[in-house]
């Protein structure tokens, strides 16, 4: 046994002295002597920079591994497509191919996304070393950017064209592929809603061959957004449980398009039992007087809209109530079907404004945002204060959106606040459309610049012509006056008018000019105009009003007052917020007429289910009296078109009997109700629905005969409907309205269209 034991234990011994030798000897053959290295195929790579890949070149010891290691570097580099390494008794000879340079980068097939976006998101540029990797890289990319627009079969094709010394064209040849759209959306697990009302409140919609807008597209990003809009809409009728287990959107078989697939679960719904508030702030007494003001109330479903709306209302009331830093925490106990509310108030430590920020502004200067702020740096920071200058800044009309933060600065119990603005397209065009029986069409063009060299001064020229009137203005606003709250305004107008029969020509030109000022929330103007007007008819006239004005040169010099106040929150689509004006003017400072005029207007807009929809009130009332025998017709009311829907701008009130022209009234009222909403429209166009209904009349000449309707109070009615949109140059609107009650000499407009800033 021992015997056969030393003998295995010998033969190991061979076994491992024969490895040892044999790893020895392969090492001895990998070792190689070269004296001698060849580059060839580098033209815009030198060959130091090849030979810098060698391990302490030009001393490099080489063997097996060093080539492998030379080789793999060599390639990494991303400079050459191929390598391949000779070795000829003692010379190593080095043979690459480059990869071109980029000369040129086209995109053809490209009509829905621009090339400037396709070259953002290619990974090559020109001049740039051509690398396949970035090649395949630079096709998804743009495949990816398609699909964001349905366009999920887009095919992208990379032609090379070689040219001299190394370089290449590349030309993306891009088939855009058919549009791919949501042909079905789907729920599972919606017990208490129908399928509609829930398609009803996602962003995305079916398709359909009647839907010319909407968001009928497949974009994977936008069912996160889906998701939350079935959250909110579940949150807001009480089921504070609601989950979306799975959204999914399913490629059809034959590529038509996506069936989209929603899994939800509604949990139960709650009902309020108890609201409370929690915060040494105030006393008990006040804390009833509090929850009876939010919009919860004991009894009603829970809703989360609700309760995110009264958190903002106890934020606003105890900051304009002194308070700093309100922090409102709601929490909620449920208990089966019921929930207790408990909003728990505290307040921070008081803090003083360190530095204030204003960026985002390329154009308008720092002062023009600024001079709205009601707090300056050093006050103690007021939350209330800092909404109100938010507000005002967002009313100049200058910028897209206006937003702020605050943040700790380094001096102890201060902070610093930035203001991030957004500018938008202060400088527009604005262009109307409209149809008449009296002035046949009618066509409105102006020109506006708001932000005027971004020191807010306001330049504007418009034009209004038809077959039968034109009207031009031009006028210029400087809103901070030798750096004060004082606003210097001026315009020059000229209007020209005919009667439908061409015998009654009327032309009034002037300017005005005056200043304003702001005193707390009330705006004031103190203005002088001076116009000159002149009635002329032809010899077969049947004009009957206007005995004792034709060629005559009328001349009024008027001095007016106003009085106004702005707390809308928005410049051209108020949601919330009331604008009045009341202005008072007096003639007979020189010229040939003297009368006093009064007129006040009032807008009022109202939320409805926190801002689903907009209710408007609009209201307008005024008089004249002469001081002397009569008042002109250049100096009455007109009543019609924006004010009175579905007639022409002139269109109700006293008209001349014999050629039926419109002469004014010095009496007039009118109101209008409206209701605005994006419900049921497509989203991401703001496209909105309105309807209204118009009322208001105007009465009362100086003159008793010769006139249709010179006593006629009776009102006119008009109910009606239209269509607004925001579009790059402004809003577009589109009005239908139908005259429920007029007068046989009333003109009607039923129809009317207008893009761009409202002046």
């Amino acid at each position: 046994m021992l015997i056969i034991f030393k003998k295995i234990t010998f033969l190991i011994k061979c076994f491992l002295i024969l490895f040892i030798l044999a790893n020895i000897s392969v090492s001895f053959a990998d070792q190689l002597n070269i004296k001698k290295i060849v580059v060839n195929g580098e033209k815009r790579i030198s060959e130091s920079f090849i030979l810098n890949f060698l391990p302490n070149y030009p001393d490099t010891e080489f063997d097996t591994d060093v080539l492998n290691n030379f080789t793999k570097d060599l390639y990494n580099s991303g400079m050459f497509s191929n390598i391949t390494l000779k070795i000829n008794d003692t010379t190593l000879e080095i043979n690459v191919k480059e990869y071109p340079v980029i000369n040129e980068i086209i995109f053809t097939g490209n009509d829905l996304i621009d090339e400037e976006i396709l070259s953002e998101i290619i990974s090559v540029k020109t001049r740039d070393v051509l690398n396949e990797n970035n090649l395949n890289d630079s096709i998804d990319n743009i495949r990816v950017e398609y699909q964001k627009i349905g366009r999920y079969l887009a095919e992208v094709i990379i032609k090379k064209t070689d040219i001299s010394e190394g370089r290449v064209n590349l030309n993306f040849e891009i088939n855009e592929g058919t549009l791919l759209v949501v042909k079905n959306i789907n729920f599972e697990g919606n017990k208490n809603y129908s399928d509609s009302e829930l398609k009803s409140n996602i962003s995305t919609k079916e398709d359909a061959w009647y839907k010319i807008f909407g968001s009928n597209k497949f974009i994977p990003e936008r069912l996160e957004y889906d998701k939350e809009k079935l959250r909110e809409f579940y949150n807001r009728r009480g089921y504070i449980d609601f989950d979306v287990i799975v959204a999914r959107g399913d490629l059809l078989p034959n590529y038509s398009g996506f069936n989209l697939n929603f899994i939800i679960d509604e949990g139960q719904r709650y009902t309020i039992n108890k609201i409370d508030i929690s915060t040494s702030l105030i006393d008990i007494t006040k804390k009833d007087l509090l929850i009876k003001k939010i919009d919860l109330e004991q009894g009603d479903f829970f809703n989360s809209k609700a309760l995110e709306e009264s958190s903002k209302y106890l934020i606003n009331y105890f900051e304009n109530d002194g308070f700093n830093f309100i922090r409102v925490i709601p929490s909620m106990k449920k208990n089966k079907n019921l929930v207790d509310i408990t909003f728990n108030i505290t307040e921070g430590d008081e803090k003083y404004i360190n530095k204030i920020n204003i960026v985002g502004n390329s154009r308008t200067n720092d002062s023009v945002i600024r001079r709205e702020l009601t707090l300056l740096e050093g006050d103690p920071f007021n939350k209330a204060k800092l909404d109100s200058s938010i507000k005002s800044i967002k009313r100049l009309g200058y910028f897209e959106s206006v937003n702020y933060n605050l943040e700790d600065s380094n001096t102890p119990n201060s902070l610093d606040i930035t203001i991030k603005v957004k500018e938008t397209n202060t400088g527009s065009v604005s262009f109307g459309i409209g149809y008449s029986s009296l002035n046949d069409t009618s066509v409105a063009f102006g020109l506006n610049e708001r932000n005027f060299l971004g020191e807010g001064k306001k330049l504007r020229l418009e034009a209004n012509f038809s077959s039968k009137k034109s009207t031009y203005r031009l006028g210029m606003t400087e809103p901070y006056f030798m750096d004060r709250r004082l606003s210097l305004f001026g315009n020059i107008f000229d209007q020209e008018s005919e009667n439908s029969k061409g015998d009654v020509k009327s032309n009034s030109s002037g300017i005005d000019f005056g200043i304003g000022f702001q005193s707390k929330e009330i705006y004031q103007t103190l203005k002088y105009k001076l116009t000159t007007s002149e009635t002329t008819t032809s010899s077969n006239s049947t004009a009957n009003s206007i005995t004792g004005e034709e060629g005559v040169e009328i001349i009024t010099s008027s001095i007016s007052h106003s009085l106004s106040k702005d707390t809308r929150d928005s410049f051209f689509n108020p949601t919330s917020g009331y604008k009045w004006r009341f202005q008072n003017t007096i003639a007979g400072i020189g010229g040939d007429s003297n009368f006093y005029r009064s007129e006040v207007n009032f807008k009022s807009y109202y939320p409805i289910n926190y801002g689903e929809y907009t209710f408007g009130f609009k209201s307008g009332a005024g008089f004249i009296t002469a001081f002397d025998d009569k008042i002109t017709s250049s100096n009455r009311f007109f009543l019609g078109g924006k004010t009175i829907r579905g007639f022409d701008n002139a269109g109700i009130g006293p008209r001349d009997t014999g050629n039926n022209q419109a002469i004014g009234g010095n009496n007039f009222y009118n109101l209008s109700l409206e209701m605005k909403s994006d419900k049921l429209m497509p989203d991401d166009t703001g496209l909105k629905w309105f309807v209204f209904s118009d009322i208001g009349s105007i009465w009362e000449t100086d003159y008793k005969s010769g006139v249709r309707g010179h006593d006629d109070k009776a009102p006119r009615i008009t109910n009606g409907f239209g269509l607004s949109m925001t579009t790059p140059i402004g809003p577009l609107e589109m009005i239908w309205g139908y005259p429920v009650q007029s007068k046989n000499y009333d003109l009607e407009e039923n129809f009317q269209f207008s893009i761009g800033t409202s002046f």
